[in-house]
């Protein structure tokens, strides 16, 4: 298989052989210490079609975040008493909602996007004085693509129009993204050997969520365009802030 797919294989091969790197080589001094956790919580998801975070360049439309979930589990890999590896697998949602309120119309458009997400992560950890913990987190992610809905709602006086699709069928989602993520987070032990953590992070897609919409002589009823992606090719990409609550345990002993 040639094209985007192939690319898409190489880079999820590419993925989790450098999860297998990190691990493989360690002394086995160092992979007794060797923590497992996992992670949940609130997705903060934005489509973003400007440099500036959770912003857009359309005046007109009221963009906001959608609030969804996440879940996953992740390694702390040392690689010094302070400088880990944490690759990461992890179940997340994504999207936004847009408006444009007019005075005879209401349109609205909700985006709900689901994505494996694979990332290794450079991690290290800070001293603080008394039980609470600092760790800094940042590094590369791979997202896969599970499945996508687009929810369009448009009422006015005359029109009262409803419509769901399936990006993954209509082939308006593309298939895979690569991010930058950083964060931060907060520890407290709990026991002798594990720890509670609450931990924020950015998360910013390098590529554009979808593919093109609509042909250059699509026509003006606001029923055939796809509103708000009027142009003929999406410039979107995904803007997304996690907050998560997260348990880490020693293995290996």
């Amino acid at each position: 298989m040639n094209g985007p797919s192939s690319l898409f294989h190489r880079s999820l091969l590419l993925v989790i052989a450098g999860l297998l790197v990190a691990i493989g080589p360690l002394p086995s001094a160092q992979a007794q210490e060797v923590r497992i956790g996992v992670r949940f919580g609130p997705t903060f998801g934005f489509l973003n079609d400007n440099t500036v975070p959770f912003t857009s360049k359309d005046a007109e439309i009221n963009a906001n975040p959608r609030l969804d979930l996440h879940i996953g589990a992740y390694a702390v890999v040392p690689v010094t008493d302070h400088v880990a590896l944490q690759p990461e697998l992890l179940y997340v949602q994504k999207g936004s909602h847009f408006s444009r309120p007019r005075s005879q119309s209401y349109a609205v458009e909700q985006y709900r996007l689901s994505y494996l997400q694979g990332a290794l992560l450079g991690r290290r950890d800070v001293s603080l004085p008394g039980p609470l913990s600092l760790h800094v987190v940042a590094g590369l992610a791979v997202d896969i693509a599970l499945r996508g809905t687009r929810q369009r709602n448009l009422r006015s006086r005359d029109i009262d129009f409803e419509e769901r699709v399936s990006l993954m069928e209509s082939g308006h989602l593309r298939r895979w993204d690569v991010g930058g993520v950083v964060g931060v987070g907060v520890g407290y032990p709990v026991g002798s050997t594990s720890r509670l953590a609450l931990e924020l992070r950015y998360n910013r897609g390098f590529r554009t969520v979808f593919t093109a919409e609509r042909s250059a002589g699509s026509s003006s009823d606001p029923q055939a365009n796809p509103f708000p992606l009027a142009a003929p090719r999406s410039s979107f990409r995904h803007d997304v802030i996690t907050a998560s609550l997260t348990y880490t345990m020693p293995i290996g002993r």
